[in-house]
């Protein structure tokens, strides 16, 4: 019996695929800024990035359609996140965030189709809105990566013009989302500044529009649908 209940206990976690991946998205905000900066540290990051991207591939598996499109997403955003890591080549880096950050925007389509989708509301659910704006902000970072290859020196971090690595694009785009202000990291290029507008825009509405949409979705007990 022991073993049978240990047993139904992980067939519960694994159910609750959004959590896995919520956790994993956890996990790379909170190791980047003590990993960053070393090649073994770059290293790990980057296995954070290859679960997450296996994790988020199973909370999507919805349909057998939207598995094969992630996969298909996925395995270049895999392959070129450790040509940038060997390599350190800005054209590797460049295709790898190309590529994430369309991986990412699919990943959230398909994570705030399922939260929205008019059924009963669950805790995974609840993960999945959280795991989709987490990545709304690395989605916005990896953009961010691609723009400053085509227009160098977009940023400045203390005032001088510089090439962002990937753990100063997070942390630039989640004071952007969240409107918590500018810090170091700025925008200078008007490429770059309107970017940077989109995005604080997105953060706003995304909080805005899934609010009223879940309030929509599911009314307070005791109103008409």
């Amino acid at each position: 019996m022991p073993n049978v209940e240990r047993y139904a206990r992980l067939a519960q976690v694994l159910e609750q695929r959004c959590l896995l991946l919520f956790l994993a998205l956890l996990t790379l905000l909170i190791a980047t800024p003590f990993l960053a900066g070393t090649i073994h540290g770059s290293k790990l990051i980057g296995l954070v990035n290859v679960i997450i991207l296996v994790t988020a591939v199973v909370a999507i598996e919805r349909s057998g359609l939207a598995f094969v499109i992630a996969t298909f997403l996925g395995l270049p955003t895999l392959a070129f996140q450790i040509l940038a890591l060997q390599s350190e080549s800005p054209g590797h880096f460049a295709l790898w965030w190309g590529f994430g950050a369309v991986f990412y925007a699919f990943t959230i389509a398909r994570l705030l189709h399922y939260v929205l989708r008019r059924d009963s509301m669950t805790t995974d659910k609840l993960y999945g809105a959280v795991s989709a704006y987490i990545m709304v902000g690395i989605l916005w970072a990896y953009m961010y990566g691609v723009l400053q290859y085509f227009h160098p020196g977009a940023y400045s971090y203390q005032g001088a013009p510089k090439i962002l690595d990937v753990s100063e694009l997070i942390f630039f785009s989640f004071t952007v989302l969240t409107t918590a202000g500018f810090g170091d990291i700025t925008p200078i290029l008007i490429q770059s500044r309107f970017l940077t507008i989109l995005e604080a825009v997105t953060g706003v509405m995304y909080v805005a529009i899934l609010i009223a949409r879940l309030t929509g979705v599911y009314p307070i007990v005791g109103t008409k649908p």
